[in-house]
């Protein structure tokens, strides 16, 4: 074969017209090379993509708004782009959450020590059950306990409506044993079902910045923004977990701070907004897509979980 003639594509079989084929970008002098070369070529890639990922973690850490402002412009090819800033971060958070054991949510039911012995009580109002020597918490991003319920408040209400003078008070007594079942299964299908549920709360959060950051703009423009906001919140989550992971037991609240004053701060700087506008913008959006988009997600996610049978024949009793 001849350099005048180099024949066809040996990727797509298309007529070449010289080292790249036009077609599908094949570099045809790719060949295999000494390991030499080839240890070169891997230290050059590398240390462009780790240049890149520098530029982009600095800029996140110094200025919120250059990366969005950025990509709007154009000039965005020095840094990782927003939708790989948003798929990396989900990853790492969830890696996170595997490697330090902390979980998203987890409903304990803990025996005291030294308390003496479980007694289970249904309440005469039909929808309480009274455990003595006990404690429950709803833990949010905390380190996991095993086991959530303790064995010991089951077999105590379990042997309590197997007592049961009344048929209320035995469908009480059975159906708090199921809601502990349900309470178990609700932490692990919001590990499971997170980065689903993330892609699809992510254009809610863009249209909510739609209606308080101007509808004029290109609705992108606003998902860009969702994207860069969700990976803020997965990157505080993942240092609040590595926090608990060793010990620190801080509530999960205290990530709501700084986020909202580095999305603020964001905010202000690519909507181009009066700082007045913006906190009340900011604060009124987030609020809204807590108590409008997330909790009913998480609604959702119990309603799941939920033996509807059961519930049922509580109610009925």
């Amino acid at each position: 074969m001849s350099e005048s003639d180099p024949g066809p594509c040996p990727a797509c079989n298309v007529p070449l017209m010289g080292r790249y084929c036009y077609d599908c970008g094949q570099d045809t002098r790719i060949r295999p090379r000494p390991l030499r070369q080839m240890v070169l070529e891997i230290l050059s890639e590398t240390s462009v993509i780790d240049s890149k990922l520098a530029r982009t973690a600095a800029a996140l850490v110094v200025e919120p708004a250059r990366l969005l402002g950025s990509y709007r412009s154009g000039a965005s090819s020095r840094y990782v782009t927003p939708i790989k800033i948003f798929v990396v971060t989900t990853a790492l958070f969830l890696l996170t959450l595997n490697f330090s054991g902390v979980m998203i949510y987890q409903y304990v039911r803990e025996v005291l020590p030294g308390q003496g012995t479980i007694v289970a009580t249904a309440d005469p109002d039909g929808v309480t059950v009274h455990v003595t020597a006990t404690v429950e918490e709803v833990r949010w991003m905390q380190r996991r306990v095993t086991p959530d319920i303790d064995p010991r408040i089951t077999r105590a209400m379990t042997e309590a409506a197997a007592r049961a003078t009344t048929a209320m008070d035995r469908e009480n007594l059975e159906y708090d044993i199921q809601a502990d079942r349900e309470q178990s299964v609700v932490s692990e299908r919001l590990a499971a079902w997170l980065p689903n549920a993330v892609w699809l709360l992510m254009p809610a959060y863009a249209g909510w910045l739609a209606l308080f950051f101007g509808r004029r703009r290109l609705f992108v423009e606003h998902l860009v923004f969702s994207m860069w906001a969700h990976s803020t919140a997965f990157i505080l989550l993942i240092g609040l977990a590595l926090v608990n992971k060793w010990g620190g037991g801080l509530p999960v609240w205290l990530v709501l701070p700084p986020y909202l004053a580095y999305v603020a701060i964001a905010a202000q700087r690519f909507y181009g907004l009066g700082w007045v506008d913006t906190i009340w913008r900011v604060g009124l959006h987030t609020g809204l897509y807590f108590l409008l988009v997330l909790a009913p997600a998480a609604i959702v996610v119990a309603i799941t979980a939920m033996d509807f049978n059961a519930f049922l024949e509580f109610m009925q009793a």
